[in-house]
Parts: structure tokens; C-alpha cells; sequence
């Protein structure tokens, strides 16, 4: 009864219209491209709304608790050196209206379960 009071992070990968989801907490992970692009020309997501729907249904497949995921969304095409502000924006908005409670961004080599689960 208790596990449904843990809190859970969501490591969320962003590639051209697809995302790849996996919970730290449990290593379960899905994978979910898009019917419908939501990457457009240079930007990783140029329709909100798609990317959202998406989002929501990876963290809806891989939640275990009645609390809202920590989201660490990861860009992995398509960026420069850095996020602009318009970016950072665009991704954090995208976790909380997918139903994260709170939303880090990381740019750089993937992270392990541990790595995260150790931050």
C-alpha cells in the first residue's frame, strides 16, 4: 500500500517525434513514436499538443504511484551547444502538462538508473 506513495522518476529521452520513457525507480522503460510529427524543421517540438498526448501516455503506461512523476527530459537531436530559453520552456511545460510534478533538464551523455537515482 505504501509503494503507491513513492516517488517515482521518469527519465524521458526526446528524439525527432518519438520518446523513449523509463522509470529510474523500477528500470521499466517504453518507447513511443508519434502517428502524427511533432518535430518540425528545427525544432525538436514544434507541436505542443502531439508531444503532450504522447508524453502523457508514457508516463500513464509506466506510473506506479498516486504521486506525479519527476520528469529529467533529455534532448537528444536536434540542439546546439545549448538550450535556448524558448526550449528549456517549451520542455518543461511539455512534463508538467504531461502530469510531472517537477522537471529537470539534462544535456549531455545518457544517464544511468543509478546516476539519477544517486542525484
Amino acid at each position: 500500500m505504501l509503494s503507491k506513495f513513492k516517488k517515482q522518476i521518469f527519465y524521458v529521452q526526446i528524439k525527432e517525434n518519438s520518446f523513449i520513457v523509463r522509470c529510474a525507480n523500477s528500470g521499466k522503460s517504453v518507447s513511443l513514436d508519434a502517428d502524427t510529427p511533432f518535430s518540425s524543421g528545427h525544432l525538436l517540438v514544434g507541436e505542443f499538443n502531439i508531444a503532450e498526448k504522447l508524453l502523457r501516455q508514457a508516463f500513464k503506461d509506466l506510473q506506479e504511484s498516486w504521486l506525479r512523476p519527476i520528469a529529467i527530459m533529455h534532448p537528444l537531436e536536434l540542439i546546439g551547444e545549448k538550450l535556448s530559453d524558448v526550449e528549456e520552456r517549451v520542455l518543461q511545460e511539455l512534463a508538467l502538462s504531461a502530469g510531472a510534478r517537477d522537471v529537470k533538464l539534462w544535456i549531455g551523455q545518457e544517464l544511468t538508473d543509478e546516476e539519477i537515482l544517486n542525484a
